[in-house]
């Protein structure tokens, strides 16, 4: 369960250097590097080695990766792998040579690419299993289990999350919702919402932290590496993990669930795919947001995604935002008191309206009764005057 640890010794020189440089975000160089890795392992060749025959003889390079095409092509067509997965290595192959001026027809390769689905066949964790998760976690898990689920947050924002990325949110002097900064101080940073629930966690997993020695600031990671208190271990063992605290990194946070989903039976064999990943718990968000009548464009905007065009257009502001999510706090909560406290809330609102109905219909039955007996006074008056 264990992510694999790979050699990267291979990548190093000139042309590794600019690749690197290209890609600012260390979540997405992992993988980058990881691709890059499996192919020049497969054809035999270091970095600078490729980019040089590429830049001398780019036939030669069109050909090998061609033959690299075949042969996973052949793969997937076993089971062995997705085809969808084929294109992924193409892309780090691409931002190798393109960074060392490289161009190759890329529009030939590209057409030999099998279609694929564009999208996983997984699904979204159920509020039963999301409570079996949170029941078997820790208290580090419990938080980052209800940031993700309630904030729509993307394991890679993890890492980068400090103690003053996030704040309380009052209204009538109580707390309705958290918010959460993430990627601050880079071009994507955004802001999102977290229930009540999830603060909650939060807080108790902070003050857990404080109880055990740490002192946080407002730099210091919100999400950290695991410790034993105990044992005193700190940091997996790293040197001088006590006082440098290391954050929380997207490994560890995969590698985290991988372990906690096996121990409570969620997963029970080795696949490359499963059911519901990590990344699964984003996915409930945009459905239970959606499904609880958010606006599509809002949910877009907290979860960090491009709304195209409205980009550009579409300046909603954090009140409207806000105002727009704590219709779907109900929805996104786990604990079961929380949601008997609405729903007791709701009968409580159906019951003043049966009464007031109520009301209203013996009111209007007196005055039918009464204008009634008016009407036959009128009548034997009537009667008497003939």
């Amino acid at each position: 369960m264990t992510r694999k640890q790979v050699d990267r010794s291979l990548l190093s020189g000139e042309s590794i250097a600019l690749f690197r440089a290209a890609i600012r975000n260390p979540a997405t160089r992992d993988p980058y590097e990881r691709r890059l890795i499996a192919f020049l392992n497969r054809i035999e060749m270091d970095p600078d080695s490729f980019v040089r025959i590429a830049k001398s003889n780019p036939q030669v390079v069109e050909k090998k990766i061609i033959s690299y095409i075949n042969e996973e092509v052949h793969r997937a067509d076993k089971g062995l792998i997705t085809k969808i997965t084929i294109r992924n290595p193409l892309k780090a192959i691409k931002l190798l040579l393109e960074m060392n001026d490289v161009s190759l027809n890329w529009n030939k390769i590209r057409r030999l690419l099998p279609p694929a689905r564009g999208y996983a066949l997984d699904r979204i964790p159920t509020v039963d299993e999301i409570r079996d998760i949170v029941d078997a976690a820790d208290a580090r898990g419990k938080a980052l289990t209800l940031i993700l689920l309630t904030g729509g947050l993307r394991e890679g924002v993890i890492e980068s999350l400090r103690i003053s990325d996030y704040s309380t949110i009052y209204s009538d002097g109580k707390i309705v919702a958290g918010k959460i900064i993430a990627y601050n101080g880079e071009p994507e940073k955004y802001t999102t919402f977290v229930t009540p629930e999830a603060l909650n966690a939060l807080e108790k997993y902070l003050e857990f932290r404080r109880d055990h020695g740490e002192k946080l600031s407002h730099t210091s990671p919100l999400f950290r590496d695991k410790f034993d208190p105990v044992r005193g271990m700190y940091g997996h063992g790293k040197k001088d993990a006590e006082k440098n605290v290391i954050p929380m990194t997207p490994p560890a946070v995969r590698q985290y669930y991988n372990r906690l989903f096996y121990s409570i039976g969620i997963r029970s064999e080795k696949m490359r795919r499963h059911e519901f990943s990590v990344h699964g718990f984003r996915k409930y968000f945009k459905t239970k947001c959606e499904l609880g009548g958010m606006k599509p464009i809002n949910v877009e905007t907290l979860m960090g995604h491009s709304t195209g065009i409205s980009d550009s257009y579409y300046r909603p502001t954090e009140n409207d935002l806000l105002d727009d999510y704590l219709k779907v706090v109900d929805q996104l909560s786990i604990n079961d008191t929380r949601k008997l406290r609405a729903e007791a809330h709701e009968i409580d609102k159906i019951k003043e309206r049966e009464t007031v109905n109520s009301d209203a219909i013996a009111t209007l039955s007196d005055q039918v009764m009464k204008l009634a007996a008016e009407l036959d006074r009128m009548k034997t008056k009537h009667r008497k005057n003939f």
